[in-house]
């Protein structure tokens, strides 16, 4: 391992640990020092999420309706009932596309005699309804931001809004903005930013809530800046589904009166606005189901929260985990229920874990190295054990946050590297597995190198932690 005159670690805290499966410790410093993890975190949750669930399980979306079918014509409400799905309207390799999604729905209703809709079709986000859907532990600036998205019972489009921005004529001025995909009419959008200086940073950020219709373009952006797609969070997802299916069998000849959501009050709600007077939605035991879709399979969408990282989708697992092994999808139970399945994995949380939401995005989330070992050896006796391995990153693989890291070390080493990173403000980490050169399963490296508070480039601490990870292998 390359030596350095000047400790790019030195004004960071550092905890690292490495053993084989047959037990003989390869590395340690501060293996219990807790740390912020950051995306390190999906390893737990997607690991609790195949352990318990199973990697076959597959989000299940139904369309249903209230009132009566009378001559072909709805005289009610059409349904799109969200299972959590967070593939809706994705663009990940995963999803099924949309046009093909929405045509399977369309049969559904056309099947079920329906030429026309006196009536709303509706969003159904209920199946997941906590008070919010992000965590309390995410910073401000993140929550309009497009990793700080929080899933639903019915989502789309990861609930993400996407806007095109450029400068504006002059220093000072107002940028111009304009929203892109996907259509969401009910939204107003204020431009609070100015235009900078050459050369100087874009800082830019979306501020937004689910009280009400409203977003907030705030910081600066330069004016020598070209102009670009900023990737924001929707906060209402369940609502944009209904609309861009309403506008969709509405170009297959099935007319709806209009387009709606449920609220988190239970009530109908043409626009998505909360503490307004709006009809009742139809109780959930009410409504008559007419056909269901179904996602890919868990481990898949398990292999996109891993491999790219996917906020979105780690988050949506972590409700998985609360609403099926505990019947309530808030963040007390999702944790709640995390930390009850430690104890049937064998693996001791004692003051080694501190887990705060599923996708690593919040600062609150604390664990020592010790506990990933500990918990990534449980993961190899689990049922899940072949699909929680392919989920992982593996150096210069194209689909995966590893396809330019590790660049400077032989295939032999990098093909042999299975781990997932963690990267925001001062953190790195790096958490996995090193196969064994010999295929000897007792010899197979579990580790966890883990950097918090460094001040230098996060490309440097980067390069090091790679080098420490490099000689960890070099012992098998």
């Amino acid at each position: 391992m390359q030596s350095y005159n000047s400790d790019p670690l030195n004004n960071a805290q550092l905890g690292v640990l490495a053993v084989r499966m047959n037990g003989d410790t390869v590395a340690c410093v501060n293996p219990s020092r807790k740390l912020v993890p950051a995306s390190n975190m999906k390893l737990i949750s997607t690991g609790v999420a195949l352990n318990s669930i199973g990697g076959d399980y597959r989000f299940k979306t139904s369309l249903a309706y209230s009132g009566v079918i009378r001559d072909s014509v709805l005289v009610g409400d059409l349904y799109i009932v969200g299972g959590g799905d967070p593939t809706t309207g994705s663009k990940t390799g995963d999803a099924e596309p949309l046009t093909r999604l929405f045509g399977h729905w369309a049969e559904i209703v056309r099947k079920a005699g329906i030429k026309r809709i006196d009536g709303c079709v509706v969003g159904d986000p209920r199946i997941y309804n906590p008070q919010t859907s992000e965590s309390n532990g995410w910073s401000y600036e993140d929550i309009g931001n497009k990793d700080g998205a929080g899933p639903r019972g019915l989502n789309f489009f990861e609930n993400h809004q996407n806007f095109y921005v450029t400068p504006g004529a002059s220093v000072g001025s107002t940028p111009f903005v304009r929203p892109r995909y996907p259509d969401t009419p009910w939204m107003s959008y204020a431009v609070s930013a100015v235009t900078s200086a050459p050369g100087t940073k874009n800082t830019l950020y979306y501020v937004n809530s689910d009280f009400g219709p409203i977003g907030d373009i705030r910081g600066e952006f330069p004016i020598d800046r070209k102009g670009y797609t900023l990737e924001c969070s929707n906060k209402f997802g369940a609502i944009t589904c209904a609309f861009h299916f309403y506008k969709f069998l509405y170009a297959k000849g099935i007319k709806a009166s209009g387009y709606a959501d449920v609220s988190p009050e239970g009530q109908l709600r043409t626009e998505p606005v909360s503490g307004v007077n709006h009809r009742k939605a139809a109780a959930s035991g009410e409504l008559r189901q007419i056909g269901e879709t179904w996602s890919e399979p868990l481990r898949e969408i398990v292999a996109d929260a891993n491999k790219e990282s996917n906020n979105f989708y780690a988050e949506t697992i972590m409700h998985l985990i609360g609403y099926k092994l505990s019947g309530k999808s808030d963040y007390d139970s999702c944790i709640d229920a995390c930390e009850a399945e430690f104890v049937k994995m064998g693996v001791k949380k004692g003051k080694l874990c501190t887990v705060y939401d599923g996708s690593g995005l919040s600062r609150k989330n604390y664990v020592a190295p010790e506990f990933f070992v500990n918990f990534l050896k449980a993961m190899t006796r689990s049922r899940a054990w072949n699909d929680y391995l392919y989920s992982l990153p593996r150096p210069g693989e194209k689909k995966g946050t590893l396809e330019n890291r590790f660049s400077k070390y032989p295939d032999d080493l990098k093909n042999r590297v299975r781990c997932k990173t963690g990267s925001m403000n001062g953190v790195r980490c790096y958490s996995g597995y090193i196969l064994p050169s010999d295929g000897n399963p007792s010899n197979m490296i579990v580790f966890s190198v883990m950097s918090n508070n460094s001040s230098d480039h996060i490309s440097y601490i980067s390069t090091v932690l790679e080098e420490i990870i490099a000689a960890i292998a070099l012992e098998n």
